[in-house]
């Protein structure tokens, strides 16, 4: 339903005559929106609930803008979907549309019956008067720590989820392997499935790949290789994003992260060693290259 007061985080911006595609001095509103990068499907929701203004008129997609109009898209009010749990969250970064967190190992991002993240999100969401459902726009396991982002919007979701899709959204890891990693850069593209005991995920071989597997791709480079302890520090870019994606391929080429006994790694009593040290995006709003490390 369309909001009768303005919010803060009311997306609002003047088309100029970059957004006018071929157009000399009129266009849709769709064609402009498309112009400005952002997901129809998010854009979808935002019609159907009248949240879509030009110059303070409702408007749908084609709807026709002229150089200097003004658009104003109105983020709906949702009810917070998950019990508000007090919780010491680290705060990386925030802005209207997402929130960026350093993730603890040991703490799951969203189960069932049991605390997670998504409670102290909601907790963080109801104290600061942002009433949004919950969106985690990446998952890290239980013992994973580091960045992890949640959209505040249906829209912020969409947008940039269009961007990991198409790689403009970055996401980098830490990891600590067994062994000596022989090739100092590598991008392993590999078909994973999930194993029959619905617990880990394995790689294919190439005659059930292409029926069975979904294709991914991990890029690393070294960062150190460490004689006497045998291990090396791998920075490593996820360009695809399956669940257990970086511990299935270090292991499948025989280097098997520091403590992960799932994947043929050690017992060493202590979470496995990775970390999500830092990702980095095109903001929604402003077009700026912003990076965000922990």
């Amino acid at each position: 339903m369309r909001r009768k007061t303005y919010r803060d985080d009311d997306f609002v911006w003047e088309v100029d005559q970059t957004l006018l595609a071929d157009a000399e001095e009129e266009a849709t509103l769709g064609q402009v929106l498309d112009a400005r990068g952002l997901p129809r499907k998010g854009m979808k929701k935002l019609f159907e609930e009248k949240l879509v203004l030009v110059n303070d008129q409702r408007s749908n997609p084609h709807t026709i803008v002229h150089e200097g109009d003004e658009i104003r898209l109105q983020m709906a009010k949702e009810k917070i979907d998950h019990k508000p749990e007090e919780m010491d969250l680290n705060v990386l970064y925030e802005d209207d549309d997402i929130l960026i967190l350093d993730k603890p190992a040991g703490l799951t991002v969203n189960s069932h019956n049991q605390t997670s993240l998504a409670n102290g999100v909601a907790y963080y969401f109801d104290l600061n008067k942002i009433k949004r459902k919950v969106r985690f726009l990446n998952r890290l396991d239980r013992d994973t720590s580091g960045c992890i982002v949640i959209a505040k919007s249906g829209l912020a979701q969409s947008y940039y989820q269009q961007q990991i899709e198409h790689n403009v959204f970055e996401k980098w890891y830490r990891a600590t392997t067994e062994g000596l990693v022989e090739q100092d850069e590598q991008t392993l593209e590999l078909p994973m499935k999930k194993s029959v005991d619905g617990i880990h995920y394995m790689v294919l071989k190439p005659k059930a790949a292409e029926s069975e597997g979904k294709m991914t791709r991990t890029a690393y480079n070294v960062v150190l290789r460490d004689e006497q302890a045998n291990t090396t520090d791998v920075d490593v870019q996820l360009l695809t994003g399956r669940t257990h994606q970086i511990r299935v391929a270090f292991s499948h080429i025989g280097h098997p992260l520091v403590g992960d006994e799932l994947y043929g790694g050690k017992a060493t009593g202590e979470p496995f060693k990775l970390r999500a040290v830092k990702v980095a995006f095109t903001h929604m709003r402003t077009g700026e290259r912003i990076e965000v490390s922990c």
